[in-house]
């Protein structure tokens, strides 16, 4: 997954029994002599609860045995290390799945096979483009749509392997964390599913619900060899809007505030355009250089896309976030800003993005706005040459209140009169200017497909597939923890797998269930998960496909 968990940092605060006043865009509590607002408590049908769903009377162990019972810690310790210890990464710069690279993905079906022998044995298991993995275990009543339960096998490569405090590849357990690249992101995820089926399997389970597992294996280098396949293969299958709802990893987990604890499912995700910028110049020996080399001219390009017309953050009522916020402020009001309620109240969606950014931190202004970033850039071969071809690519995570057009039309706008001043040929998108006989040209292009901001999934108290997964949530990690849980979607800043299976539900949930602090550098040096956590995952899938097994909404 390319997508970081953000922590929200709530300020301590004292009871909501106070005025605030609004300076500019930023609500100021007992400050400045403008316009003031008495908080008033948010009220009482503000952020329902909806009731638990307990478990089936079906026969089957609790779900607590996972997380209690010593012999199913020592399994999933074992499970999961053997399954870390397959090196299968991916890469963009692969694309044909028949190559050599993607030789480990062979030793992990094989190690699914020998870790999971009755899923093995009783689902209909096939292979979409070579290492996509489908299972399929088909209900008995075929009325009720399928579930649809997704994780991917792949991993991010390793930069220097000299630098993990265990060998990256080596599944260690000190005790508590399991250490290696993939352990948290996600073979935890792919693990777990697996182990709540065959679980169930093992106690004589026969599902009513058809169930579909869909684990893709290029994740980490945008998907298309194999949840774009797998994705496909369904839909032939079984139609558009034929699924009851999808999980996959993500969302922002599981967080205490205060003696309540939030449930963040992703129920939406920013798009994405990456813009590639490339710059065909004149050469020369770099003894007589002219006032800007192409190095200098794509510098300047990106130093006025970072500073320029840049974009702005929104909350208005159609962002999932307010649905959180409000809770919050009804269920956790000593624990957040003074002025969230009567911020909340206002039409300056601006405003109050602006704020909760000033007072949450930088990375929370991400989901409310349109990210911007630099990441490659590369050009020239010679100390004394001048450079010839120069190209640099910019990221962008596109908010759900915009698209890819506006990040497209903003960049024209800003490189246009650069080009111009350069005295350069420019084309844009497939238009513009072609290049000229002198090779003096700048060309902006998409630098891979464009992804549009995800359908939201929904949220209301109304709606039955969310009122229910919210109740089984509500019920496992109430009896987990003895404190009341509140389940509230949000958006996700990056993009999962479920980018590709928009066509098969309306209801797609982001799901990860770690509490904050149970998984360690996700991407980067030294990737581990608190086991305990794993297990309390494993333990929701199991009671989330029990829940829905005979459910009819």
């Amino acid at each position: 997954m390319r997508v970081p968990v953000i922590l929200i940092p709530i300020l301590a605060t004292g009871a909501v029994s106070r005025s605030v006043s609004f300076v500019g865009q930023t609500p100021i509590a007992d400050k400045q002599q403008s316009s003031t607002l008495i908080l008033d408590a948010p009220r009482g049908d503000v952020c329902p609860l909806p009731p638990k769903v307990p478990p089936p009377k079906d026969g089957l162990h609790s779900s607590l045995d996972f997380v209690l019972d010593p012999s199913y810690r020592s399994r999933q310790v074992e499970r999961l290390s053997r399954v870390v210890q397959v090196p299968s990464t991916s890469t963009e710069l692969e694309d044909d799945p028949w190559s050599d690279y993607y030789a480990p993905f062979l030793d992990l079906h094989d190690e699914l096979e020998k870790l999971f022998p009755l899923i093995h044995s009783y689902a209909k298991v096939e292979k979409v483009n070579r290492f996509g993995l489908a299972y399929t275990f088909n209900g008995t009543n075929s009325a009720l749509k399928p579930a649809l339960f997704m994780a991917h096998q792949d991993v991010v490569p390793i930069d220097d392997p000299d630098d993990w405090t265990y060998p990256p590849f080596s599944g260690y357990f000190d005790g508590q964390w399991l250490w290696g690249r993939g352990s948290s992101d996600c073979k935890n995820t792919l693990i777990g599913v697996l182990s709540a089926v065959e679980d169930l399997l093992k106690q004589g389970w026969n599902p009513t619900r058809t169930l579909v597992l869909s684990f893709g294996y290029d994740e980490e280098s945008k998907g298309w060899k194999g949840a774009g396949r797998l994705a496909e293969h369904l839909e032939n299958r079984y139609g558009k809007n034929s699924f009851e709802f999808i999980i996959d990893e993500g969302g922002m987990g599981i967080q205490t505030i205060g003696d309540k604890i939030y449930a963040v499912p992703g129920v939406g995700e920013k798009g994405s355009v990456d813009i590639h910028i490339s710059l065909s110049i004149d050469g020369g020996h770099s003894s007589i250089p002219p006032a800007h080399t192409g190095i200098g001219i794509i510098s300047e390009i990106i130093y006025h896309l970072e500073r320029e017309d840049l974009f702005t953050p929104k909350l208005d009522l159609s962002h999932p976030s307010r649905q959180g916020l409000t809770c919050q402020a009804k269920h956790s009001a000593d624990y957040v800003e003074p002025w969230l309620w009567p911020a909340l109240e206002s039409s300056d969606y601006t405003g109050l993005a602006e704020a909760l950014a000033a007072s949450r931190g930088e990375r929370v202004r991400f989901l409310y706005q349109t990210s911007q970033a630099a990441d490659l850039i590369n050009g020239g071969v010679k100390i004394n040459a001048l450079p010839e071809k120069i190209n640099a690519t910019v990221n962008y995570r596109v908010a759900i209140h915009e698209n890819t057009d506006v990040v497209r039309a903003r960049a024209i706008n800003i490189i246009t009169p650069i080009a111009k001043a350069h005295n350069l040929t420019f084309s844009a998108f497939g238009s513009g200017n072609k290049r000229s006989a002198n090779n003096n040209h700048l060309d902006i292009s998409d630098f891979s497909l464009a992804l549009e901001p995800a359908p939201i999934s929904p949220t209301s108290p109304s709606d039955a597939i969310w009122a229910r997964l919210s109740g089984v949530t509500r019920q496992f990690f109430e009896t987990l923890t003895n404190k009341t849980v509140l389940v509230v979607g949000d958006v996700m800043t990056g993009n999962t797998d479920t980018r590709f299976y928009w066509n098969l539900t309306r209801n797609i949930w982001r799901f990860s269930p770690m509490r904050t602090g149970g998984s360690e550098n996700i991407h980067t040096v030294d990737e581990r998960v608190d086991i305990d956590v794993h297990l309390e995952g494993l333990a929701f899938y199991y009671e989330l496909i029990r829940a829905f097994d005979k459910y009819e909404d």
